[in-house]
């Protein structure tokens, strides 16, 4: 009883100045001291033999990690964004995306078809849906090593600052407020920023193949199911579907199994068959009585 009357002043006492500190912490920070506290009890608990316990504070270190450099990333995105040259660069980044992402939407179309598949317009959109995901993937990974960047140019300011705002050519363009305990804040976002950098790699190398494989299908799928013709003008097999190229050449769609088979071939205009297969057969005329 003794010692638990020694222990709970102490743990009292560190548990306001914890609150003290998180008091004075930004959101990015409250999320890197959160998952420090979750990273040093999930190292205890794993030299403990409790793997269970370590496996779910492991999860959660990695996610209030994860937390904070996305935090850092929006605080960083909402300081571009407010300046002129900052917004026109975003938005000129956004035209870029689009235009590759409708290139490789027509690209992957015309892979899955093998042939001309300029006229395939809704299929294409359809793509550019699903090539969402993987900008987004792609597009994260380059914000997070920006920022990365970024931050370590911070922490230069930060350690500098008092000797610059002396200087009235940089005093202008420095921030006017700070965030306190920088040099640890910095500790952790180098440990941070290349744990989830390194996860995001890890888990795009393991998924892009199967989601590509997953747009092969669904837009496999689509074209037959959607844009694909079941009545043209062109004669073509039962049960299949057509695709106009132009006015002498077609695709023929086909199901395969679980997939679809693409065939392109010259037009034969029905009218053409059917008058051909109505001269070609012989009449029979019926004697008269």
């Amino acid at each position: 009883m003794i010692k638990l009357a020694k222990i709970r002043p102490a743990l009292r006492a560190f548990l306001e100045r914890n609150i003290a500190l998180c008091e004075n912490l930004n959101r990015s920070q409250k999320f890197y001291y959160f998952g420090a506290i979750f990273g040093v009890l999930s190292i205890f608990w794993c030299l403990t033999s409790f793997y269970d316990i370590f496996l779910t504070a492991a999860v959660v270190c990695g996610l209030l990690l994860t937390f904070g450099v996305v935090s850092d990333s929006l605080i960083v995105y909402k300081t571009v964004w407010e300046t002129t040259l900052g917004k026109a660069s975003i938005l000129l980044a956004y035209a870029f995306l689009t235009n590759i992402a409708f290139a490789l939407a027509s690209s992957k179309v015309n892979e899955i078809v093998g042939f001309e598949t300029s006229g395939l317009i809704y299929t294409t959109n359809f793509v550019v849906v699903l090539l969402i995901p993987f900008f987004i993937l792609a597009s994260t990974y380059m914000i997070f090593a920006f920022v990365f960047i970024f931050v370590q140019i911070y922490l230069i300011i930060v350690l500098y600052a008092e000797q610059l705002r002396t200087s009235k050519c940089l005093a202008v363009v420095l921030p006017k407020t700070f965030e306190k305990y920088p040099g640890a804040s910095f500790i952790v976002r180098i440990i941070a920023f290349p744990l989830v950098i390194g996860f995001l790699w890890g888990t795009g190398q393991q998924l892009v193949p199967l989601y590509s494989m997953f747009i092969r299908k669904a837009a496999s799928s689509f074209i037959f199911h959607l844009e694909a013709s079941p009545y043209s003008r062109c004669k073509i097999p039962k049960g299949s579907r057509a695709i106009k190229v132009n006015d002498d050449e077609i695709i023929v769609v086909q199901k395969a199994g679980e997939g679809f088979v693409f065939k392109p071939q010259l037009c034969v205009p029905v009218l053409e068959h059917n008058a051909a297969v109505e001269r070609d057969t012989p009449k029979v005329i019926p004697l008269s009585p």
